[in-house]
């Protein structure tokens, strides 16, 4: 078992990288809730595997978000299902058993602003809510590309958000979704969310492959969800003249990133959307992207269960992480339950 520190107080295990390359599990007080928090029990935690592998690495370009954002001691994940134990005053809507979804990192107990979560309808299973926040971040990239009925669409990246965002297009009446991955595990999920052509080769060998799946049409929008550097300059020359490439993966080192040799001469847009644009992007609010979100689950529209491919103990996160590092394309939806406590 990993060393485990304690404290004096109501406490709680959190998962914690003290430093690049480092996790640890320890235990600290949790303070009684303030006006408008909400304390919370863990239930089910996603971890969202790249953006957290990107913050144990630890590698930044100074100047980035993640630069400022990551400092050590790190407390990683936001997508959290739990149970509310307690509620500060000027809290309204939400009361003791009450489950909720919130940004929260992997802590067994937490304190939460209560407008930061929302209500996990009856019937959702935690184990489907923890995939909201992934989701409406690939939510985000389909209204940012604006797509057209009928369009050709590829898609880099085939980790969680690529595989929703295959769903999401799937759905919205795409006539050719090409999913790019020298991976034939994840190629495999992106048929089943509805992928019509695979392409078992890198994004650097996919120009010509590309070109004859779309009978020299090339494509319409292209979706990068590497956070790579080296993924862009070949994205922006699988896309026809006037094409877009969106950009749902932020590179930690920028300073390495170059656009491609005809992004002008093509007339190519490059679009990014992070996820703090969820409230207010195109008329959406977040607790509309929530709805709808819970609502696609429910009528089996969208599908969240297949992705789930490990639910492991939070006492085994050093080695879940580890494995990760190691391997990551072998995985899909990696959850601590926090049930096994």
């Amino acid at each position: 078992m990993p060393n485990i520190a304690t404290t004096q107080g109501r406490t709680s295990l959190n998962c914690v990288f003290q430093e690049p390359d480092r996790i640890e599990l320890i235990e600290e007080r949790v303070p009684e809730p303030g006006p408008g928090q909400i304390l919370c029990a863990a239930k089910k935690s996603l971890i969202s595997t790249g953006t957290e592998l990107a913050c144990l690495k630890g590698r930044f370009d100074e100047g980035t978000v993640w630069s400022s954002w990551v400092r050590y001691p790190f407390y990683p994940g936001y997508s959290m299902a739990a149970q509310v134990l307690e509620t500060g005053s000027g809290v309204e809507g939400m009361k003791a058993g009450d489950r909720i979804i919130c940004p929260a990192g992997h802590s067994q107990y937490f304190l939460a602003d209560y407008k930061e979560a929302a209500l996990i309808p009856d019937s959702i299973r935690d184990e489907e809510a923890i995939f909201t926040q992934i989701a409406k971040v690939a939510l985000l990239g389909v209204l940012r590309a604006e797509p057209a009925f009928g369009e050709r669409v590829g898609v880099v990246g085939l980790g969680l958000i690529g595989q929703l965002v295959i769903q999401y297009l799937n759905a919205g009446g795409a006539r050719q979704i090409i999913a790019i991955a020298p991976d034939s595990f994840r190629l495999d999920q992106a048929r089943r969310n509805g992928a019509t052509d695979l392409l078992n080769i890198p994004v650097a060998e996919a120009f010509g492959p590309v070109e004859e799946l779309t009978g020299g049409r090339m494509l319409d929008t292209i979706y990068d969800v590497t956070g790579s550097y080296a993924v862009l300059p070949y994205c922006t020359q699988l896309t026809r003249d006037l094409g877009k490439v969106i950009l749902l993966g932020d590179s930690t080192e920028p300073s390495k990133q170059t656009i491609g040799p005809k992004v002008v001469f093509n007339s190519v847009s490059v679009l990014g959307i992070h996820g703090r644009m969820m409230e207010g992007f195109k008329g959406w609010t977040e607790s509309d992207m929530n709805g709808f979100i819970f609502e696609s689950i429910r009528r089996g529209k969208l599908d969240v269960s297949s992705l789930i491919t490990e639910e492991a103990s939070p006492l085994e996160a050093v080695s879940v992480y580890s494995r990760l590092a190691g391997r990551k394309s072998d995985f899909m939806g990696v959850l601590f339950d926090w049930t096994q406590l």
